[in-house]
């Protein structure tokens, strides 16, 4: 298959729909807007080099998130969101149909038939108290490491990319932070939650006790249980695994990124500082962070609730 790159697939579809299909200029610039919106949040969610992303690295489970997201920007519309699928739809076809991908992601999606109610993009509080339980109660050799892991992504709200690339120089317990650089090389400076805190110190003797297998092992924060530094696939596995244990609504689905946004969802309900959480969250384009504004109409509807009756 095909390497082509992402900004230039996008190129490639645009002119097949005007010149071949014989698409109106403004419907394919339709089309491109999906894709360009796709494009961004590739790039602030999964850090993705759009430049250099190849088409086929591109799969289900990046646009299922995006397709979930998007409800909330479009306030659940479905129409929205199906519009978008069917632009990610024709676009994959058209890739698969040149031989530039095998396998087209989103022919398992399905559209939309009736008025979303979408299921919560977050944990609230008491499913996040269960997940914790659930990661306590199995008390395995790996629970200090799975409890400071979660705690990172539920306090910190890192990608699982930052997540399983800090290293043992990023903490600063003096001033109880974190420092690393994300994406597009950015150093990100996060405050730690005292928790958070504690539950790296309570992990620390336990990763001691594990011999790193190479030199980038030895500089990892988080180590797998082969010695090496733990893997996102790891991540992912364990995220999934401790919310079926919890009895989790929808556990499968459950994912480092649901932990992300659980974080800007609560933080965003407490502070409803969008700047702040851009800077939290690496977004580059507050646009992106002002998904998490959807908690705003559910307080604006109990505001509008308890007024006294006239």
């Amino acid at each position: 298959m095909s390497k082509i790159k992402f900004p230039q697939a996008v190129r490639s579809f645009i002119k097949y729909l005007v010149a071949e299909r014989g698409y109106s200029k403004l419907t394919a610039q339709h089309y491109e807007h999906d894709l360009s919106i796709f494009g961004r949040y590739l790039q602030e969610e999964f850090e993705y080099d759009l430049e250099d992303l190849s088409v086929n690295k591109i799969n289900r489970f990046e646009i299922s998130e995006f397709l979930g997201d998007i409800i909330l920007i479009k306030d659940n519309s479905p129409a929205a969101r199906n519009r978008k699928l069917y632009s990610l739809r024709s676009f994959f076809k058209y890739l698969q149909k040149r031989e530039i991908i095998k396998d087209n992601p989103t022919d398992s999606i399905e559209a939309t038939k009736s008025e979303l109610k979408s299921e919560p993009i977050y944990l609230n509080q008491k499913s996040i108290k269960q997940y914790l339980k659930a990661i306590n109660d199995y008390n395995s050799k790996y629970c200090r490491r799975d409890l400071a892991i979660n705690k990172v992504f539920l306090y910190c709200g890192l990608r699982v990319s930052e997540l399983v690339n800090l290293n043992l120089t990023d903490i600063n317990f003096e001033d109880s932070s974190i420092k690393f650089y994300g994406k597009g090389n950015k150093e990100r400076y996060v405050p730690l939650h005292k928790d958070v805190i504690s539950s790296i110190e309570n992990y620390l003797p336990n990763r001691n006790k594990i011999t790193p297998k190479n030199e980038d092992a030895r500089r990892a924060l988080f180590l797998s249980n082969q010695g090496n530094r733990i893997s996102a696939r790891t991540v992912q596995l364990m995220v999934k695994k401790y919310a079926k244990k919890a009895g989790l609504t929808n556990a499968s689905q459950i994912t480092p990124h649901k932990l992300r946004h659980t974080f800007a969802s609560l933080f965003y309900q407490q502070t409803k500082d969008l700047r702040i959480l851009q800077e939290l969250l690496g977004h580059s384009d507050i646009s992106t962070t002002q998904i998490y504004t959807h908690i705003d109409k559910k307080e604006r509807k109990q505001a509008i609730d308890e007024l006294p009756e006239l």
